[in-house]
């Protein structure tokens, strides 16, 4: 007999949560459910306190990490709330960022050093905002009032795998921290408590074309103070690879000896980059799928007995169009050749500049000498002088180090070798197709090469940020779906439900029992489907909120943050009232108490969505107002 056969459902008594990317949306929409998660009472006791384990990605990791780490620091859920809806409502974090980026104080030269860029910049905002310099330990501390294993998930680009800052606060040696080819070694965790939450925040969440990669280990190196350092060389000691030999060594190996160059290459690594999280797995699912199978797995089986998924990416996508060629004339309308001849004409004629100038000089003095008696002999001297300035200015682009090698690069520039070599397409294409897109391009017109830009920025942006990342979304989901292990476990919970948008699809859903996998009775379309009119609109604003990583002033003053985190109660309790009535329907429950508790859970679900409907802000304005009240002395 399988473990999976002993699991009895038991709804809302351990929870694993998986937070989406998407920027602020994504932290701001998982505020707001994780604030009705609080607010929901089983037996006087939260539901947030039924959390066992919390996983997410790029943008939710900032909610995440940060409910986590009020969580294990005993703080109350309204101070996490109020910090952290403060810290998002602006651009403080954005304008911190660019500070420090121009603050030459904040950096250290040398290789083994942060590397001075925005995502490492980013890094610093949110050690100094968020996190106070916190690090990794605060997860270890024996302190907490309840027990809860974070998971927070970044992309290696090593083998191109979800790489997860994971811990179960314990010194538990079955852990894997990483993944089976890159992970910490569990005998040397005192290193990895030492890693800094704003830099692995900042690796979670550092999507494509807006950063680069962040670097382990030398981004993740700091020194705060004598006391409070962590080297790369620590950082390399503690974390083993497994190269494609299928040999496992520390990043800190040297090999000696008995390698060729080629050799060494392939089987030795000192550092690897990381990025977006969401890029493997932008709802930060997968982890907790791979979470619940190895509890599964246990002698004492202690699986998951809800998960929600708390996602702001969706399946719609906007139909791609192709720049046009815009119809310009003047400068756009000439070839690049025509303005690559010209700049070396110019450039090799500049050697002669200063000796025209010169010549000009002595003319114009020359003559103003002359005619000193005359009333020309001013103009004269005045055009004398702009030539000696001339000859002067000229002679020294001319003449020094830079201005020689400038025009030597300008007059020997290659087109060809600039794309094959500078551009490093010798990647992927061979010298002789080189030539043939070199002797292509710089015939082509200017406005036509523009398009051409355009549509392959366009065309990229849209691969990355929508295709790729809805095409992995529907194939964890299907997983997701389609194992049986996980049924009546399951509450999708995205930001679009609710939205104008999706009216017609949910309805539909709701009447499609095949879809739905339960009937619905007449009295539950009614609560789930009408008087929605005052929700909608909110929710279809936070639906086509843009993901950023911060927000404006004009948004701030739209009140758009307000929105979203609305929209995260209210569509939170729509979806927890539809789980618990499905499960109902089904019949699915045996145990008593647990009957007795979800009828209990269904009354006052019932209760909230009414309230919602009448005034979506009903909760949001409560816990404003518990703010106000506790800050009056």
């Amino acid at each position: 007999m399988t473990n999976d056969t002993l699991i009895k459902l038991n709804p809302f008594q351990n929870i694993g949560m998986a937070f989406s990317g998407g920027g602020f949306r994504a932290a701001s929409y998982a505020l707001g459910s994780l604030s009705y998660l609080d607010n929901l009472k089983i037996d006087g006791q939260s539901v947030t306190d039924r959390i066992s384990f919390i996983s997410s990605a790029s943008g939710g990791t900032i909610a995440s990490m940060l409910y986590a780490r009020s969580v294990h620091q005993d703080l109350q859920f309204i101070d996490f709330y109020q910090k952290l809806y403060h810290d998002l409502n602006g651009e403080a974090i954005v304008e911190l960022a660019l500070t420090t980026l121009n603050d030459d104080r904040q950096w250290m030269e040398g290789p083994d050093n942060k590397q001075r860029n925005l995502i490492n910049s980013f890094a610093k905002a949110y050690d100094q905002i968020f996190f106070k310099q916190q690090t990794m330990s605060v997860f270890f501390e024996k302190t907490y009032r309840k027990k809860m294993e974070v998971c927070f998930n970044s992309t290696e680009f090593y083998r191109g795998l979800s790489f997860r800052f994971q811990t179960d606060g314990t010194d538990n040696q079955h852990q894997v921290i990483g993944n089976n080819y890159l992970w910490f070694n569990n005998k040397q965790l005192e290193i990895f408590k030492k890693i800094k939450l704003g830099d692995i925040l900042a690796s979670s969440s550092c999507f494509p074309i807006g950063f680069e990669a962040i670097v382990y280990p030398s981004d993740f190196s700091y020194a705060d103070s004598p006391e409070n350092t962590l080297t790369s060389t620590e950082l390399r000691t503690a974390l083993y690879y497994e190269n494609y030999n299928e040999k496992s060594f520390p990043l800190s190996f040297e090999p000696v000896g008995g390698l060729t160059a080629e050799e060494e290459k392939d089987s030795h690594i000192d550092s690897f980059a990381l990025m977006d999280g969401g890029i493997t797995d932008n709802q930060g699912l997968s982890s907790l799928m791979l979470a619940d199978k190895k509890r599964r797995s246990r002698v004492k089986p202690d699986p998951f007995d809800l998960i929600i998924i708390t996602d702001v990416a969706s399946y719609f996508m906007d139909s791609y169009e192709s720049p046009l060629v815009e119809q310009k004339e003047g400068w756009q309308k000439n070839n690049l050749n025509d303005y690559l001849t010209k700049f070396k004409k110019i450039a090799g004629a500049f050697k002669r500049l200063p000796i025209l100038f010169s010549i000009a000089f002595i003319l114009f003095a020359g003559l103003g000498w002359f005619l000193k008696h005359s009333n020309l002999s001013t103009l004269f001297i005045i055009l004398a002088s702009v030539s000696a300035t001339l000859t002067i200015l000229s002679s020294i682009v001319a003449y020094s180090a830079i201005g020689k090698k400038l025009i030597r690069n300008i007059v020997a520039f290659d087109l060809k070798e600039f794309i094959y070599v500078k551009l490093g397409l010798q990647k992927f294409f061979s010298a002789i197709i080189t030539d043939k897109l070199a002797g292509y391009l710089q015939f082509t017109k200017l406005n036509v090469l523009e398009q051409m830009i355009k549509a392959r920025l366009t065309s990229a942006v849209t691969m990355i940020s929508d295709v790729n990342l809805k095409q992995v979304r529907r194939l964890i989901y299907k997983i997701f779906y389609e194992d049986a292990q996980w049924d009546n476990r399951r509450v999708p919970n995205f930001i679009y439900e609710l939205s104008t948008y999706n009216i017609a699809a949910r309805n539909n859903r709701f009447n499609n029992q095949l879809r739905l996998k339960w009937l619905p009775t007449p009295a539950d379309k009614v609560l789930l489907l009408e008087g929605l009119e005052k929700i909608n609109p909110i929710a279809e604003i936070a639906r086509l909120a843009p993901t950023t990583l911060w927000f404006d002033a004009i948004q701030v003053k739209d009140e758009l943050l307000k929105k979203i985190v609305t929209t995260g109660q209210f569509t939170t309790c729509a979806n927890l009232l539809e789980y618990v009535i499905s499960l109902e329907r089904k019949n699915v429950l045996s145990d008593p108490a647990h009957q007795a508790e979800l009828e209990n859970l269904k009354g006052m679900l019932e209760r909230d969505f009414i309230r919602f409907k009448e005034n979506p802000y009903f909760l949001f304005d409560q816990l404003a107002d518990l703010n106000i009240e506790r800050s009056i002395p």
